[in-house]
């Protein structure tokens, strides 16, 4: 017993330290390292598990990486995790998308397994009770929609998308700072998803919360400035909709002289 609870909480230090950019990278391209990969994500303790998917999220950064993974079977084995703890869910959620990026075939393999089950309750996760699950979902779907926008054909999922990341942006923590992010990485030269933003009272909202002040985080006002600068680069009705509020020009240099 004593064993399992310092194994329980080692995996649990672990995970905490490879959420830091300085932590180790992880060379995937070795067998044994493959190996003792797999070993943590077959764990049914939840944060060794939790662990094996926080590796892969912080240290797959290659085309090279992601291959060697899929081909070995990572994604069916992440995707168990969806139905896991919380803390399962998140970790798997980060790690799906940081395989995804830039990887269609990785991602047609994930919308393929049990006829779409998985991605469905990726979106489904877009609708759950903890801010920090929604957004990480919301940013795993982000990243399936810029790698294959063809599984997004129906405008419901898009505008349910962009409805949560909105929605987000009010969340006074990391998730808040994340979502704006995620909002202007989802609209960067798609006028079809600026135009449902725009109907969703996006600049309102946008405008609203930069209003409250120099307080908010750096990366959520780059995230903030870099999705008006998106909202407003194709479409007039959003550059109407931000005069009419009647905005200060000079607010965004405000911030930068205060920062």
């Amino acid at each position: 017993m004593i064993l399992l609870q310092v194994v329980d909480a080692g995996a649990r230090s672990l995970r905490m330290i490879f959420q830091s950019n300085q932590a180790p990278k992880y060379d995937f391209l070795q067998e044994k390292n493959m190996e003792f990969l797999f070993s943590l994500l077959n764990s049914e303790n939840e944060n060794v598990s939790g662990l094996g998917a926080s590796i892969i999220a912080h240290a797959c950064g290659t085309s090279v990486e992601q291959r060697v993974l899929c081909e070995a079977g990572v994604l069916e084995k992440l995707v168990i995790l969806l139905d896991g703890s919380l803390s399962q869910r998140e970790a798997c959620l980060e790690s799906l998308a940081t395989v995804f990026k830039n990887n269609p075939e990785a991602v047609s393999d994930f919308v393929g397994l049990e006829s779409g089950k998985y991605f469905n309750s990726v979106t489904e996760l877009t609708k759950d009770r903890y801010p920090r699950t929604r957004l990480l979902s919301c940013l795993c779907l982000v990243v399936i929609y810029n790698t294959s926008p063809s599984y997004f054909i129906n405008m419901g999922t898009k505008s349910s998308l962009i409805t949560t990341l909105l929605e987000l942006l009010n969340d006074p923590g990391q998730s808040g700072d994340d979502a704006a992010l995620g909002l202007s990485c989802l609209i960067a030269e798609k006028e079809d998803l600026q135009q449902l933003a725009y109907e969703a009272d996006a600049i309102k909202n946008i405008v609203e919360i930069l209003k409250t002040g120099s307080e908010l985080q750096s990366k959520r006002l780059q995230g903030l400035f870099l999705s008006l600068a998106e909202l407003c680069s194709k479409l007039e009705d959003c550059r109407c909709s931000f005069l009419s509020l009647q905005v200060c020009f000079h607010m965004p240099f405000s911030y930068m002289i205060s920062s």
